[in-house]
């Protein structure tokens, strides 16, 4: 491990028991907060490390560790005997925090789930854009010199002397993919699936319902209405 890695583990596990002090200090209020995005120098699901039940194995084993989720590399990062570990989606079946944000691993990806009933869940896969994010770095990289680490690891960045904001305090570009468990089938919400999914009678109706509703299937409130419009009420 080099010294800079380890430096970065120390303040990260630093950053972890301060926050738990604090979530001590205010009597377990853990809201996570709309306002909250991952940024280069924090690339995590939550703004603190928090309590979360973890979910493993056939037998549904459950332990209790303090844990963030990197949306970045998309591995679960928990404290155990004040040790940084780090899990693979493959060995998680759930994570739920403990304000009430729950996760389920969709292959190599943490899904959250932003909705159940008892037809089914809706399912949020967020993923850095890095496309985007590598042009943001772009179009600074013309203008003097500084050194930075972060979620690409260390960038040597051109900056003028004059321009002293971290693009890594910046929030990441974020791209959202939204999937629908239903059937004990698990499949991405686009158009072409959707259709796949729908009964012979309605594609025609859907197609028309996608274009009046404006349906952005990126988006929440356009995939709820596909959901209740097209398989609560099929």
């Amino acid at each position: 491990m080099n010294f800079k890695r380890f430096i970065f583990i120390v303040l990260t596990l630093l950053w972890v028991h301060l926050n738990l002090n604090i979530f001590a200090q205010n009597n377990g209020d853990i809201s996570n907060g709309n306002d909250w995005k991952p940024t280069g120098m924090w690339p995590y699901v939550n703004r603190k490390f928090m309590p979360a039940t973890i979910v493993t194995g056939i037998f549904n084993k459950k332990t209790i560790y303090p844990c963030n989720i990197h949306i970045g590399k998309h591995t679960l990062v928990y404290v155990m005997n004040d040790t940084l570990m780090e899990a693979d989606p493959i060995n998680i079946k759930y994570v739920e925090f403990k304000n009430g944000d729950k996760y389920q691993s969709i292959g190599n990806v943490f899904a959250k789930i932003v909705h159940e009933d008892s037809i089914g869940k809706i399912l949020l896969v967020k993923t850095v854009d890095k496309c985007q994010l590598r042009q943001n770095y772009n179009d600074i990289s013309s203008m003097g010199s500084l050194t930075i680490e972060g979620y690409f690891g260390e960038l040597s960045l051109d900056l003028m002397p004059a321009y002293i904001h971290n693009p890594e305090e910046e929030p990441l570009p974020i791209v959202n993919t939204f999937f629908f468990n239903y059937n004990l089938e698990i499949f991405e919400v686009t158009n072409k699936n959707i259709l796949k999914h729908i009964n012979q009678q309605r594609k025609r109706e859907y197609k028309v319902f996608t274009r009046n509703e404006e349906i952005l299937t990126h988006n929440l409130s356009s995939v709820m209405k596909i959901w209740e419009s097209f398989f609560v009420n099929y």
